[in-house]
């Protein structure tokens, strides 16, 4: 019997869902959150997303748009919960209807979109025409939502990763800021654990964000340039090494699985600082504890090496065009707009401090000015001086599978169970990965 492959499998799905819905004369998944109908001369484009957060800023950047291009389509917006949303994206493309024209895209979700024929228009070459490549910070803009040299979707929020620390624990404690490598971090927080009896950073053991980051900074991480899996790479093996042995000399902790028992922590002092992304240590942490504004302080990631990255990137959600709209460029110019115009871009650092992946932003001191949460520090000054440093992102259709996988076999058993080694841990997961890859490939 002639096998089966994914790829067809997805094409056939695709195709008996279209006839389904052509036999019961509409959609079968969209009850009640149909398309909006074109009754006049103006065309409607929806965008879908899955929270009013992510569209606040974007819907602001519309009203500039319609004032500055009086384009001849309005914009529906319709919100999904995160996972309905992208489910529904994925099974409206392979039925050719009923789908958005633009959608946001989680980075976590992208991979699933990638895996036979794509279903997002190709970015590039109006990126390119607009010359706009250089003037994004890249890593954080673009590369999660690329595969095998195209852009497909295009994110605005600069995830530049930090280590954010609770200066008043530190100074208390007398910890020598700032900290320059992990090798100094290592000291000092085996002496502030003596001292104290509580830990000055704490890492993932049941999730792959602390792994990831501090592999990408040494230029490591899940997948390399061609998609092939990497997680056992000699950085790699040297993070988890470094990550477990500060579980057996007992100078960190893991991090808490709940996001509400962490922050508990970081408000508590029981942990000391975090490593991450301004949704973390800016939108994180003062949703979460706002009564620790100003206690915060924040610096480079440490270096592994003398000249090496000191920060990474790590989250974030993308905009992306369906190639099944009808209306694929009027939706690509917009898209492209609103992530290139800085005045529609501080909206989104107005209402989330979020701050944007298009340098030419930066050049508005708003983005610079000091903050009463971070003790007066001007964080935009530090995430532009890093900024440049973030080393390539490289995904794959395979992510899921890679990120799961490594977490099962490699990172969680490591820093659970410290006698096993990580080279052990994180090869096992890499060869189950690429059998995996094998399977759904043939």
């Amino acid at each position: 019997m002639e096998s089966i492959s994914r790829r067809s499998l997805l094409k056939a799905a695709g195709g008996i869902v279209a006839a389904a819905g052509a036999m019961t004369g509409g959609s079968l998944f969209l009850d009640g959150c149909a398309p909006a109908v074109n009754t006049g001369a103006t065309k409607t484009l929806n965008f879908w997303a899955f929270t009013d957060t992510r569209i606040a800023w974007q819907k602001k950047a519309w009203e500039m748009y319609k004032k500055e291009k009086n384009p001849d389509f309005e914009i529906n917006w319709v919100i999904f919960p995160y996972q309905q949303m992208h489910d529904k994206i994925l099974i409206t493309a392979q039925a050719q209807s009923g789908g958005p024209d633009i959608a946001d895209i989680e980075i976590s979700q992208f991979a699933r979109f990638i895996k036979g024929d794509i279903i997002f228009a190709d970015l590039t070459p109006k990126i390119q025409q607009m010359g706009l490549l250089d003037k994004m910070y890249r890593p954080s803009a673009t590369d999660p939502w690329s595969w095998q040299g195209k852009i497909y979707g295009i994110g605005n929020e600069l995830n530049t990763c930090l280590l954010s620390y609770r200066w008043d624990l530190w100074q208390k404690a007398g910890v020598k800021v700032p900290i320059d490598s992990w090798d100094q971090l290592a000291e000092e927080a085996k002496r502030y654990h003596q001292d104290t009896g509580k830990y000055l950073i704490s890492f993932a053991a049941q999730d792959w964000g602390h792994w990831f980051l501090q592999t990408q900074q040494q230029k490591g991480g899940f997948f390399n340039e061609r998609g092939e899996p990497t997680m056992n790479s000699a950085q790699g093996i040297k993070t988890l090494a470094y990550q477990q042995q500060a579980m057996r000399d007992g100078w960190a902790t893991a991090r808490p699985i709940a996001d509400v028992a962490f922050y508990s922590a970081l408000g508590e002092g029981s942990i000391g600082s975090l490593i991450g992304a301004s949704w973390s240590f800016s939108g994180g942490v003062q949703e979460n504890i706002p009564d620790s504004k100003g206690k915060w302080h924040l610096q480079p990631l440490p270096y592994w090496e003398p000249g090496g990255s000191r920060t990474g990137t790590l989250g974030g959600t993308g905009v992306s065009v369906l190639k099944t709209s009808p209306n694929v460029e009027e939706a690509i110019d917009f898209v492209l707009y609103e992530h290139s115009t800085s005045q529609a871009l501080l909206q989104d650092f107005s209402i989330r401090q979020v701050w944007p992946t298009y340098r030419p932003a930066f050049d508005d001191p708003v983005l610079g000015q000091a903050l009463a949460f971070f003790d007066n520090q001007q964080v935009g000054a530090l995430i532009k001086e890093m900024s440049p440093e973030m080393n390539p992102w490289y995904n794959s259709p395979f992510w899921p599978e890679a990120t799961s996988t490594c977490v099962r076999l490699g990172i969680t058993p490591a820093l659970q169970q410290t006698n096993i080694s990580p080279q052990d841990a994180l090869t096992a997961a890499q060869e189950e990965t690429k059998r995996t890859i094998a399977f759904e490939s043939a």
